[in-house]
């Protein structure tokens, strides 16, 4: 007498059966692919790194390099000045488009402006030269930059007996946007003589026409900016003093 299997049991029988003829292969991952092609290595330096603001220059070299190391030629790259946060023409550049040669540099000289007599022993200025690869074949390469420290002349002896210079102004905590006005009135002559003219400078690039005893100004940007007031008496002799503004948004 043969004995019946239950349905389950039988269809787990052939279930393992028919695993038991085939072969499972594991999942293999694919390797990665992508635009490699384009994978850019950008650097940039300068030498020296550290002028006096009286017309010295400085040589800026960029290195453009593909995802191997090797160096890319005739790629066009994009240079630009930047002061604090702030593009400004402070100085000059030999061009503002260069391209890289047979050895993946490209060269700029970056020239320092000539110092006014107002700003004589005032603190350095950190110019930064930005280096950016143009057109969509680079994209990939972040734009790079050269930090230069550039110094004003020491004050020259000759200024021995200028006027001194002071200023206030309101508020003392601006914002972006917000007029700031400043009182030079507390500047002084030496004894016996008299200030003929007062010189403003807000250090944020943008030019003014204040030459009075007070002056107002309102900036773009937050940022700390270094505020110059010159003064200059019957004989010439000039007076200085530097500020810093510290505007928040």
């Amino acid at each position: 007498m043969s004995k019946a299997f239950p349905m389950r049991q039988i269809l787990l029988v052939s279930l393992a059966l028919g695993l038991a003829g085939c072969t499972v292969h594991p999942m293999e991952t694919p390797g990665l692919t992508g635009p490699s092609e384009f994978a850019r290595s950008l650097s940039v330096t300068a030498t020296p790194d550290s002028i006096t603001q009286d017309g010295s220059q400085s040589t800026v070299v960029a290195t453009l390099l593909d995802v191997n190391g090797a160096p890319i030629s005739g790629a066009p790259l994009q240079v630009t000045i930047t002061v604090g946060s702030t593009p400004v023409e402070f100085g000059s550049l030999s061009s503002r488009t260069i391209y890289t040669g047979a050895n993946g540099k490209a060269t700029v000289q970056y020239a320092a402006p000539i110092a006014s007599a107002f700003f004589a022993g005032g603190p350095p200025s950190y110019v930064s030269i930005t280096v950016t690869p143009v057109g969509s074949n680079y994209e990939t390469a972040v734009p790079q930059h050269a930090l230069i420290k550039v110094t004003p002349p020491p004050v020259p002896t000759s200024d021995v007996g200028a006027p001194s210079a002071l200023v206030t102004y309101l508020p003392v905590a601006p914002k972006v946007g917000q007029v700031i006005s400043f009182d030079a009135s507390g500047s002084q002559p030496a004894a016996g003589h008299t200030i003929a003219t007062y010189f403003w400078e807000f250090g944020d690039g943008r030019p003014n026409d204040e030459h009075g005893v007070d002056a107002s100004h309102a900036y773009g940007a937050a940022g700390t900016f270094t505020m110059v007031l010159g003064v200059v008496d019957e004989l010439g002799r000039i007076g200085r003093s530097f500020n810093y503004i510290t505007v928040t948004p």
